[in-house]
């Protein structure tokens, strides 16, 4: 016989009556345990078994680890920073790219010389900074195949037609997509980041856009290159390859970019490719192809203030 769900409404209705009846005083052979209606409860302050553990933010790091740090594995690049850099490049091509673009760090380092009283108590030149991304026009991006996330921090490097690379970091302030890092280069990249771990990748990615950089035969022109060298060094260390003179300081310079771009050619002038391998803590050796042979440099980095940051605290010729 099939039993309608009315008809188990009422035989659990009936079931629950005699249950009652059976606790009154006097209605039973025995008084409850007390403490049967507690011995299944958990420890601990009686949190539900199925709800959240201690490992779960752990495990799900875009809710566990704190906002703007790199996480502990890479990630597909945020649509709306796509978006970002899709439409910067464009208009870098087109000499329409503007200032306000810029993270504060790259807006300092590329917003030179100083020229009006605003600048020096700002500590940049939107105009000088306008300039100087002015100096790609005319140039044509690839999309980019390499391109990961960590957190609030992207890097992004690509091709330029018909030859070169460029690279870009991207950094998330104040809400906003903002270029952290941009520079150009007429030397292959030599494939894209192969480390897995957000830190090391993001790090391997500095080494490769300053070495490109470092190579570069005219890509970029000489001071705006000099301007992203110094961005992606330590000051005692752009201060000790181009010390400034007092000239350059007022006009906002911490090294003379004449004497960098001079040093960058001495370390890696006529480079056509480079080849990346990690070879310690923050260490890596960079194999340059030259027409003379091969040479190899030692590349130390320290971290950056900023997520994804990381800044060349040494260069050294190996052997």
């Amino acid at each position: 016989m099939t039993v309608s769900v009315t008809s188990r409404g009422a035989a659990a209705a009936l079931l629950a009556a005699a249950l009652g009846l059976a606790a009154l005083p006097g209605c039973g052979n025995s008084a409850p345990d007390k403490g049967e209606s507690k011995k299944d409860e958990p420890k601990g302050g009686g949190a539900k078994a199925d709800g959240p553990k201690p490992d779960d933010k752990k495990a799900n790091s875009l809710v566990g680890a704190p906002p703007g740090e790199p996480k502990a594995a890479l990630g597909e690049v945020d649509k709306g920073a796509e978006v970002v850099v899709m439409g910067f490049l464009r208009d870098l091509g087109d000499g329409a790219a503007k200032a306000d673009v810029l993270s504060p760090a790259l807006l300092k380092a590329v917003g030179r010389p100083w020229e009006l009283p605003d600048d020096t108590a700002k500590g940049y030149s939107a105009d000088a900074a306008a300039r100087w991304l002015r100096t790609a026009q005319g140039k044509s991006f690839s999309p980019s195949l390499d391109r990961k996330q960590a957190g609030d921090a992207i890097y992004w490097r690509g091709a330029m037609q018909p030859a070169g690379s460029y690279s870009l970091r991207l950094l998330r302030d104040g809400g906003a997509w903002k270029i952290d890092w941009l520079a150009l280069s007429t030397v292959d990249g030599g494939g894209p980041v192969t480390a897995g771990g957000a830190d090391d990748a993001l790090a391997e990615f500095a080494v490769r856009a300053f070495v490109e950089a470092l190579a570069d035969a005219g890509a970029m022109e000489r001071n705006a290159r000099a301007a992203i060298l110094a961005r992606g060094m330590v000051p005692p260390l752009r201060a000790a390859w181009a010390p400034p003179f007092d000239a350059d300081k007022a006009q906002g310079y911490d090294y003379n970019p004449g004497k960098l771009a001079l040093a960058a050619t001495g370390y890696a002038g006529g480079t056509s490719a480079i080849a990346v391998a990690k070879a310690g803590d923050a260490t890596y050796t960079v194999e340059l192809t030259k027409p003379t042979g091969k040479k190899v440099l030692t590349v130390k980095l320290v971290k950056g203030a900023t997520p994804g940051e990381w800044l060349v605290s040494e260069v050294a010729e190996k052997g």
